[in-house]
């Protein structure tokens, strides 16, 4: 039976390393990463040049950076929101709860106008972690903020901040990423 192999690129490899530590590595012109080839068994690496091109290696890094930061933000605003469950001091001010829990507030003075200045998506029961979901149950609209699973961490749920289905609203409008 022959070792299975497996295949890292070090462009790859190098990029999270970069983006995780906050720094900029340069990559060498011309043979710009290699990959490494481990088999089980083995006792030792084997190492092949790959021709890359560096400027994408280095473009990468930025992006990853930022994409971890909006993870963070996403995951700090919904433990901040969950933090609140309970509470009744949000009701009737959904949008002001969606807009504490990533930090600020008095961008938006309803939700309905949140949604008119937003990227909208349609797609509602298959809104991503983080992004809000917009309903229309009155002339102000209703905004909750998704969990990704199904379900919304909302202001009014059931008379106070809780979780429910990302259904429990009637209309649903649609959703869009937090501009926070």
């Amino acid at each position: 039976m022959s070792a299975q192999q497996f295949t890292v690129l070090g462009v790859a490899a190098g990029a999270v390393g970069a983006a995780l530590l906050g720094s900029h590595v340069p990559l060498p012109a011309g043979a710009a990463t290699a990959e490494l080839h481990l088999a089980a068994h083995a006792s030792r690496a084997t190492v092949a040049p790959v021709v890359a091109d560096a400027t994408t290696a280095s473009a990468t890094v930025p992006e990853l950076r930022k994409s971890a930061q909006h993870t963070r933000k996403i995951e700090d605003a919904i433990d901040r929101f969950e933090s609140r469950i309970g509470t009744t001091r949000y009701e009737g001010y959904c949008e002001r709860a969606v807009e504490n829990a990533f930090g600020t507030q008095g961008h938006y003075g309803s939700a309905r106008q949140d949604w008119r200045s937003q990227d909208q998506h349609a797609d509602w029961r298959h809104a991503p972690r983080g992004a809000m979901v917009f309903y229309d149950t009155s002339a102000n609209a209703h905004v909750a903020l998704s969990l990704g699973d199904g379900r919304v961490v909302s202001s009014s749920a059931h008379g106070r901040v809780g979780v429910v289905p990302i259904d429990h609203f009637r209309r649903p409008l649609g959703w869009a990423y937090a501009p926070y």
